[in-house]
């Protein structure tokens, strides 16, 4: 049921986006102003407010909201695959989930810009940051600590482990971005196929990555107890 929910916000997102996807004006502005010999007399002259359209900031933002729905998405199926692997009874997964999502949702707010900025001139730092970080959500859920000090729990809980996690989320993403070529180069760019075929590929990968993310974070607590 929460995938056939995901498959189906996605598609309607994938379908029909809000706001205008057309950034070629802001591209051409940017291309001008850094050709400019003056970038602040360029500015002064043309300013950005010219160039963006309030379509722009609302396809922007339901972008970020889009990919925030996801992660919420991942974390209840995570929450629900840890309490099954544990035998808890499932009925207390939606208790766990809402007591503690807060901080997760807090702290990916603060940290959203930061990962962007990081994400523009080190990509490759997320190659050893996102093994690193692999447990935190089993450790606020499940541990009962804050989102800040569960991600210092998680560098340690995930020693010895990073390699190995490292290669499984390199095995999912070829797997995701193989299929989703595959689509594009099958289907019509635009068409409800592609973007019924698109949302669903989305869609359940972004609830195995959870399933990973929460056998991961299971067998790291077996193997210290």
């Amino acid at each position: 049921m929460l995938l056939l929910f995901v498959w189906g916000v996605s598609f309607w997102f994938f379908l029909t986006p809000p706001g205008d996807s057309d950034f070629s004006q802001i591209m051409f502005w940017y291309e001008d102003m850094m050709k400019a010999e003056d970038a602040y007399i360029f500015v002064s002259q043309h300013p950005f407010n010219d160039v963006v359209t309030i379509g722009n900031l609302v396809y922007a933002f339901s972008c970020v909201a889009y990919v925030f729905f996801l992660l919420l998405s991942a974390l209840f199926y995570f929450v629900l695959y840890v309490c099954d692997l544990r035998e808890v009874p499932l009925k207390k997964a939606p208790k766990i989930y809402l007591s503690r999502v807060g901080w997760v949702f807090l702290f990916a707010i603060v940290a959203f810009i930061p990962i962007l900025i990081f994400l523009n001139y080190f990509p490759f730092i997320f190659l050893f940051l996102i093994p690193a970080c692999y447990a935190m959500a089993g450790i606020i859920f499940f541990e009962k600590k804050n989102a800040f000090s569960a991600v210092a729990g998680s560098i340690v809980a995930t020693f010895g482990h990073k390699m190995s996690i490292f290669l499984e989320l390199i095995v999912i993403s070829f797997l995701y971005y193989l299929i989703m070529t595959i689509v594009r180069a099958v289907l019509t760019d635009g068409s409800p196929g592609i973007a019924l075929v698109s949302s669903f590929v989305t869609a359940y990968f972004t609830l195995v990555v959870a399933r990973n993310m929460g056998t991961r974070f299971h067998m790291i607590t077996i193997l210290k107890k």
